[in-house]
């Protein structure tokens, strides 16, 4: 078998193109690299292939495979780091108070009523965005083990060691384009309209229309909203400056305004 493992800082797509990047190929999608854990991507399951797709948020270094292994393919997905900000802080859980947290967990069902009733009131929407603002410029294990390192040590090694990057926001806006791109990378070809059926499977409304469809609604809520940009309304002045003023020739490197 071949494997293919795209990997990415997480809450930059990574669940999505590895779903896409697996219709393209006609493979299945097997899991967390390395993991045996139920994986959320995990789909066409009854697909046929010598390929295998793996999503990943590992450091180069923790990986275990060599950029050059023959029987490795790998893919690294680059969204702003501004908006990784913005889709995680809606994600990871902080715990502000974990004695009362704790005291929740201990009841029947107390985690899911803490999470959807006390969490939100608690936790509020300015605190989260600051907390993943500074894991994503400098890296924090207290945030969660896959961001304690920052979005530029992430990224970096990957692009020393020549593994192919691309951006999350050139595959909302040219998805066509850069399947091909993936495709011509992996050394596979296909039809215009089987490039463009790959697309419109995994669209986010689409997607979200058939998990709903199914009653996964968790799976569901986890592709969120799909779009770029958002920084600029929902972050913060002042973590915009910051973000700026730490990663400007990085922002500027990759296309994206600092």
């Amino acid at each position: 078998m071949k494997n293919i493992i795209v990997i990415g800082y997480p809450k930059s797509g990574c669940t999505w193109v590895t779903r896409l990047v697996a219709e393209l190929v006609g493979c299945p999608v097997a899991g967390f690299w390395g993991s045996a854990k139920k994986e959320i991507a995990i789909e066409g399951e009854d697909r046929v292939s010598p390929y295998r797709c793996y999503k990943s948020h590992h450091q180069l270094d923790q990986l275990g495979v060599s950029p050059n292994d023959p029987n490795s393919s790998l893919i690294y997905i680059l969204r702003d780091p501004r908006d990784l900000a913005i889709s995680a802080a809606n994600y990871f859980q902080f715990d502000r108070f974990p004695g009362l947290a704790a005291l929740f967990r201990a009841l029947p069902q107390g985690n899911k009523l803490f999470r959807h009733t006390l969490y939100p009131v608690l936790v509020r929407e300015d605190y989260r965005l600051e907390r993943m603002s500074e894991a994503i410029l400098h890296g924090s294990a207290t945030v969660h083990n896959t961001v304690r390192v920052s979005w530029r040590e992430h990224w970096r090694p990957y692009e020393e060691a020549g593994v192919p990057i691309i951006r999350y926001e050139d595959l909302l806006l040219t998805p066509e384009k850069e399947c091909v791109r993936i495709l011509a990378y992996l050394g596979l070809e296909r039809t215009a309209d089987e490039i463009v059926t790959a697309v419109h499977n995994q669209s986010f409304a689409r997607k979200k229309e058939t998990l709903l469809e199914k009653g996964e609604t968790g799976r569901a809520k986890f592709l969120r909203v799909g779009k770029s940009g958002q920084w600029r309304e929902k972050l913060p002045i002042d973590l915009q400056r910051r973000f700026s003023d730490a990663l400007g020739p990085e922002l500027t490197k990759w296309g994206y305004s600092p």
